[in-house]
């Protein structure tokens, strides 16, 4: 099984965020954005598995529950915790490498 870890890279931001105040209605909506970005998310650990019975019964006895997630799912979260991994498919993995490389 692959591992991919979904996290907010805010250091990389934080530079823009904390850059000097905003002198026109432009810089102000910039600068907005920037800070919305630094917020931090909560991590969210995914693992690419494919649906035998095999990586089923592994991954319940590593991470209890078996919960496979769509890459939408995955980068934008759900209303339920992520306290523990979930499972995407090997399409919905390539789907999140699309997405996080944008």
């Amino acid at each position: 099984m692959r591992v991919l870890v979904l996290a907010a890279a805010a250091a990389l931001i934080a530079g823009s965020a904390q850059a000097a105040p905003a002198t026109t209605v432009q810089d102000a909506a910039r600068d907005a954005v920037a800070r919305e970005s630094v917020t931090p998310r909560v991590e969210r650990v995914v693992y690419v598995c494919d649906r035998s019975e095999l990586t089923r019964r592994a991954f319940a006895r590593e991470h209890g529950e078996v919960k496979f997630v769509t890459a939408e799912e995955a980068l934008n979260g759900s209303s339920d915790s992520w306290a523990a991994p979930r499972c995407v498919s090997e399409v919905e993995a390539a789907k999140l490498n699309a997405m996080l490389q944008r």
